[in-house]
């Protein structure tokens, strides 16, 4: 399977021009940052489908050394055969002379001698001599069968070695095609490697902005007054603890991976499942799991109960982004992003 290098040029070419125009005319917007994070994930996309084939040509290379393996144990068993059947076959010749020879002197037929040394070759021996000894005729028979073997065996030999370097041409071939791959595979690397450190940037940016503009206006969203209590109460259970409280039941589903946070420039937002959005609340949005799934989240020693109702993040590779308040609880705040264990949790 060849990959569309158009496509995947285009995506990073786009991105690197927006990278150059956010340092150089405006400060990033939320529209910049989606824009660079679906360029991230064409990117990501890319990287896994040439992981995805790089790992089936390291499988098919692997099978066919095993193939070649195999040809060179038949062409060392084939080559005994071969050297036993010419040893043979020697032997065999060399007693036919012998006993052609002795009988035909024993004979006393002067004649039949002097036939037998005018022969031009082995070939020509063998024939006038089976035209005057029915014993020769045997002896020549069994020449002729071991020849016919020792000639099968290197013709066999033939046909395996013909094979064999047919395999050692495609292995040659699926290890220059995976050294290509590979080394596309490590530049889509660094690229989404650079993209995730600009979204992260950007990120940064535009929390910083968020705060600054919470800070100065006093009418900007934030969490003020009492949070809504149909929300309070849909979250009860919700919270730091260490272990799975009281009223949930672990599921033995666990998973790892990077976490981050997000509050600053969100207050009063509708998430994903229509709750309104509160930093001081215990929620997280995940890209994957259903919204409502509850998540016994670890990190360095801590623990908290989330009510997963929104969706993100969409930087990989960060698998969940938590609210303010949780990752208060995890001891995340001023990281950034941290790498947290989560358990799927239901009520009891």
């Amino acid at each position: 399977m060849r990959l569309g290098r158009g496509t995947s040029l285009r995506a990073l070419g786009a991105a690197a021009l927006l990278l150059a125009a956010l340092g150089a005319t405006r400060p990033a917007t939320a529209e910049d940052l989606e824009t660079l994070k679906a360029r991230a994930q064409s990117v990501a996309d890319e990287v896994t489908n040439l992981e995805h084939r790089l790992e089936d040509l390291n499988v098919e290379r692997a099978r066919l050394d095993a193939d070649i393996t195999e040809a060179n144990k038949s062409i060392a068993h084939l080559q005994i055969e071969i050297e036993a059947a010419e040893a043979a076959y020697r032997a065999a010749s060399e007693r036919f002379v012998e006993r052609a020879i002795e009988a035909y002197k024993a004979g006393g037929s002067s004649t039949r001698v002097a036939l037998l040394l005018s022969a031009r070759d082995l070939d020509d021996f063998f024939m006038l001599a089976q035209a005057t000894s029915h014993q020769a005729e045997l002896d020549a028979a069994s020449v002729h069968e071991l020849m016919d073997a020792r000639d099968e065996a290197t013709r066999l030999q033939g046909s395996v070695d013909a094979r064999k370097q047919r395999l050692l041409s495609a292995s040659t071939q699926a290890e220059t095609v995976a050294g290509e791959i590979a080394g596309t595979l490590e530049r889509r690397r660094e690229a989404l490697s650079r993209l995730t450190e600009e979204i992260e940037r950007l990120e940064e940016e535009l929390r910083r902005r968020a705060r600054a503009a919470t800070s100065a206006f006093p009418g900007a969203r934030r969490p003020t007054g009492e949070p809504d209590r149909e929300l309070l109460e849909k979250l009860t259970g919700a919270g730091p603890s260490l272990r799975i409280p009281d009223g949930f039941i672990g599921t033995g589903v666990i998973f790892e991976g990077l976490a981050s946070w997000y509050g600053p420039g969100f207050e009063g937002n509708s998430t994903a499942n229509g709750d309104k959005f509160d930093s001081r609340l215990y929620t997280a949005a995940s890209k994957e799991l259903p919204l409502g799934t509850w998540l016994h989240i670890r990190h360095e020693g801590k623990g908290v109960v989330v009510l997963v109702n929104d969706r993100g993040p969409y930087v990989e590779p960060r698998i969940l982004d938590l609210s303010k308040a949780a990752a208060e609880a995890l001891g995340m705040i001023g990281k950034g992003v941290g790498w947290v264990e989560a358990q799927i949790i239901v009520r009891a």
